[in-house]
C-alpha cells in the first residue's frame, strides 16, 4: 500500500506493507509459517524504504489488508503481476478511489521460490549415521588425542 503520488513516475511518497498474520496463513494454506510473524515485523520494520508495517489479520481470502486499508485509505496499493487475488483488490479500490497498480516480479532474473521450499532445503536430515561407542569410544583412542595432560 502506498499513500500520495507527488513524484511524477513514482508511486508515492509513504510505503506502508502488510504480511498475512500466522492465523491468517493457517486458514488458507494449512501451515505454520517459517518465520514467526515477529520476525517479520522486525525485518520489514528494518527496511529504509518501509514508513509502516501492518500486519494483515482479515480472514478473506486475498484480503487480510482490508482492515488496515480501509483505515489508511491509501491513494495507491501496488501488487505483483502474479497476484491471483487483483479482482478482489481492483473491487476494493473503487470503493476508495485508489489506484490498483500491478508491478513485474522482481528480480525479473530469478525463477520464484517458496519459503516452504527454502526450509525442506535447509532442512536436517531424517536419518544420521549410527554411532557406537565401545570402552570409552573415540575420547579414549590415542588417534584422536585431546589436549595435552587429559589422558
Amino acid at each position: 500500500m502506498s499513500s500520495s503520488s507527488r513524484t511524477p513516475g513514482l508511486l508515492g511518497d509513504h510505503l506502508t506493507v502488510c504480511f498475512a498474520s500466522d492465523d491468517v496463513l493457517w486458514t488458507h494454506k494449512k501451515r505454520r509459517s517459517s518465520i514467526p510473524q515477529e520476525h517479520k515485523l522486525a525485518l520489514l520494520q528494518s527496511l529504509a524504504t518501509v514508513d509502516g508495517v501492518v500486519m494483515g489479520e482479515n480472514l478473506e481470502l486475498g484480503l487480510d489488508f482490508q482492515d488496515h486499508f480501509l483505515q489508511l485509505r491509501p491513494d495507491i496499493l501496488a501488487v505483483t503481476e502474479d497476484d491471483q487475488y487483483g479482482e478482489l483488490k481492483r473491487i476494493l479500490c473503487a470503493t476508495t478511489g485508489a489506484a490498483y497498480v500491478v508491478l513485474p516480479k522482481t528480480p525479473p532474473k530469478f525463477s520464484p521460490i517458496s519459503t516452504t521450499r527454502i526450509v525442506q532445503w535447509i532442512r536436517a536430515p531424517r536419518e544420521a549415521p549410527l554411532r557406537v561407542d565401545f570402552a570409552g569410544g573415540w575420547l579414549m583412542c590415542r588417534a584422536f588425542p585431546g589436549p595435552a595432560g587429559w589422558w
